[in-house]
């Protein structure tokens, strides 16, 4: 917004809360009614002079002094800090510093790492020595001579002003003066500051900070204000005290448990060695503070786990991308819950009857048709939809909508075990491996009876599991379907995203997580602004419907475009990976010697090598990407995971082979010659192998490209 008056940007900005009629007017048509009508000028000089006498009448020397106050002094600072120092070690030097300060007269200098709590220290010595009533001022050093400097530069004028008895220490008479990033001042005014402080009478206590960093590694201040510091104090980062970590995360819990009449929680063994994992490069304590009351809100059954542990970085803002939420008819479409939910009874109930054919009725020509379709068209689907479309099934899952039907009538309160989801990607690899050996072992596109079986084996243990445990632990941790299109997903044209900004600065209930207005949290426990892949994300749009800042996105974007950007993905899915691979070998070679090998023969050695094949591509997998969960995605792993599209493509040439009539169906081309019509027939099935492949190999080759060409601009010192 720009000042018509001055031409620079306007120095503050209005917003209405109710609906306004607003007139605007172009800059060349304001001027031309300057000159039209000369006399608007006196009328904006004379409401700026009265503004101005406002200003100086308020600012007079009776009140002075107190409107400056209120203008500073910040809130108090009890419900800010928390007041829990660490281990006995570090808790017992915080005490003597702050005895030292009773029995010594003398200022205080505090160093210390972005985030290690200089400001909390400085409270609580100001408590110690004055009290909550007393005032504690804060001040930046950086912004200190444009708001304060002429307290100190004009001295011999403000003397002879009606502010004669107003001298800098004034500001916090009787309290802590608490000046951040001293070093920040420029030198003439530390110089300035060091005369007045080097005085003998102090009306306040003055705390200087100064924040140490890497770049920065001792930033100095001037020797003159360096001596008016009797005391000083550093403060270690967080990285190299470790034993403070439980303590303080244990002491905040109990805190906000207390504050907010709430059981305190119990802070898993898996959850605390997480914690100790971490570096808090970020934001030392003060990010440990905002990682444990995030956890305190998002802890279902008053127990703090991995799932309920977000730190690091959030999700990035990744290039241009279409969000179809900016459009009403997609809006009403993924907020209508009632359209999701009846589509998905409906999913559920043909799921149903399909399992009622399958067993009672195997002779009945519906099921014969249908049994073909789900084999020869759902099952290859999955394979070639999930890649472009993400995990769309599992909007519409009947095996989710029936588990999630038990789990309302019996509600869990057990957490997941941490086992289950620091090892999630063996048990998915594990399992998919048994269903596809399964499959191909027992012939069971062609047997009703194996195929209800497995379908009723695979329902049953996501009851199973949901009974157990909350919300759809199954289908982020369990299922293997969920992972083969999970996996499919990472690259696909659909996207769930949140503004991070927006949800770490203007949200406070985590709806997207924990739920509103009879709208349950994300089933897999997801927090969005943490959400920047989509393998974990089964577009369920419950956080559309959720989210009171309209915040959520539903985005088309480039396809694969993920790859190269991972960063809070379960590295542990290199194993997968790599198990979909190897899988491919004996799937490729034995299926075409099916009829040509006696049976028990092909079925020992198919299963040797297809179990040889799985074992060697997950541990190539795992040797290729080292997966460690707490870290951000390596650029082995996301060296693993650019091979998805090549992995997928030769998982839909298998099941390509298998769509009903697909060996009858071909492309012809026709044109003509002088020696008449000539025609090209291409088979439907060797065009679907071509493109699948070209696409995957394709897709795998500019992903694999600017993977390793985003690392090496990294280390290019010119970027």
């Amino acid at each position: 917004m720009v000042s018509l008056v001055t031409g620079k940007a306007a120095t503050e900005t209005i917003r209405s809360l109710e609906p306004v009629r607003l007139l605007t007017i172009k800059a060349e048509d304001f001027a031309r009614i300057l000159l039209r009508w000369p006399q608007i000028y006196g009328t904006i000089i004379g409401n700026l002079t009265d503004n101005l006498a406002e200003t100086h009448q308020m600012l007079s020397a009776s009140r002075y002094k107190e409107v400056l106050r209120s203008a500073i002094q910040l809130t108090r600072y009890k419900d800010k800090f928390y007041g829990i120092w660490g281990s006995v070690k570090t808790t017992h030097e915080v005490e003597r510093l702050f005895k030292k300060l009773q029995q010594t007269e003398g200022h205080l200098l505090i160093r210390g790492e972005r985030g290690t709590g200089r400001q909390m220290v400085a409270w609580y010595a100001h408590q110690q020595l004055f009290g909550e009533a007393a005032p504690f001022v804060v001040l930046n050093g950086q912004r200190f001579e444009q708001q304060w400097g002429y307290l100190l530069k004009e001295e011999k004028k403000a003397a002879e002003s009606s502010y004669a008895a107003f001298t800098f220490e004034d500001i916090a008479a009787g309290g802590t003066l608490f000046i951040q990033e001293i070093d920040q001042i420029t030198p003439e005014l530390q110089i300035r500051l060091a005369q007045v402080l080097g005085t003998a009478h102090h009306s306040c206590l003055v705390i200087g900070s100064i924040q140490e960093d890497n770049k920065h590694k001792d930033p100095q201040l001037m020797p003159e204000l360096a001596a008016c510091f009797e005391h000083s104090y550093s403060i270690a980062p967080l990285r190299e005290r470790k034993r403070d970590i439980p303590i303080i995360a244990q002491g905040i819990v109990e805190s906000l448990a207390q504050k907010h009449q709430r059981k305190v929680p119990v802070l898993t063994s898996e959850a605390t060695q997480l914690l100790l994992s971490h570096n808090y490069r970020q934001g030392n304590v003060t990010e440990l503070i905002q990682v444990m009351e995030r956890a305190f809100f998002l802890a279902d059954q008053d127990v703090i786990g991995l799932e309920q542990i977000f730190f690091g970085p959030t999700a990035e803002k990744i290039g241009s991308k279409i969000n179809l939420l900016q459009w009403g008819f997609f809006k009403s479409l993924f907020k209508s819950r009632k359209l999701l939910h009846s589509l998905q009874w409906i999913s559920a109930v043909l799921f149903l009857l399909l399992i009622v054919g399958l067993v009672f009725l195997p002779q009945l020509p519906l099921t014969m048709k249908v049994f073909v379709l789900v084999w020869g068209l759902w099952w290859p689907s999955l394979a070639i939809l999930s890649p472009l479309l993400g995990r769309l099934w599992c909007t519409f899952c009947p095996f989710s909508k029936i588990m999630e039907f038990v789990q309302d009538r019996y509600h869990p309160k057990r957490p997941l075990p941490a086992l289950f989801v620091k090892y999630d990607y063996l048990m998915v690899s594990v399992l998919f491996a048994l269903i596809f050996w399964a499959e191909i072992f027992t012939g069971m596109r062609s047997h009703m009876l194996f195929t209800a079986l497995l379908l009723l084996v695979i329902q049953g243990l996501a009851i199973i599991v949901s009974v157990l445990y909350p919300r759809h632990a199954w289908c982020r941790h369990f299922c293997p379907l969920g992972g083969f299109i999970g996996t499919a997903s990472i690259g696909s044209l659909l996207e769930v995203r949140a503004d991070a900004a927006v949800c770490l600065n203007k949200c406070t209930t985590f709806d997207c997580y924990v739920g509103r207005d009879g709208v349950k949290g994300c089933p897999m426990s997801q927090h969005l602004p943490y959400l920047d892949n989509n393998l974990d994300c089964k577009l369920c749009f419950k956080c559309v419907s959720n989210c009171q800042h309209e915040n959520v996105q539903v985005n088309l974007r480039v396809p694969a475009r993920e790859v190269w950007h991972l960063t809070r993905v379960n590295q542990g899915y290199a194993v997968f990976i790599g198990m979909l691979m190897g899988i491919l070998f004996p799937i490729m070679v034995f299926e075409p010697l099916h009829g040509s090998m006696p049976p028990s023969q092909w079925q020992l050695w198919f299963t040797l090598t297809y179990l040889l094949a799985a074992l060697l591509g997950g541990a190539l997998g795992w040797w290729l990407g080292k997966p460690f969960k707490t870290k951000a995605a390596s650029k082995r792993i996301k060296l693993v995971f650019a091979f998805i599209p090549l992995i997928i493509g030769g998982h839909i040439v298998y099941q390509i082979g298998y769509i009903p009539g697909i060996d009858d169906l071909f492309l012809g081309m026709g044109y003509y010659e002088e020696a008449g019509m000539q025609t090209l027939f291409i088979a439907a099935k060797s065009l679907g192998y071509g493109l699948a492949m070209f696409t995957g190999i394709l897709l795998t080759v500019i992903t694999v490209g600017l993977t390793l060409h985003q690392y090496s601009k990294a280390k290019d010192p010119n970027h």
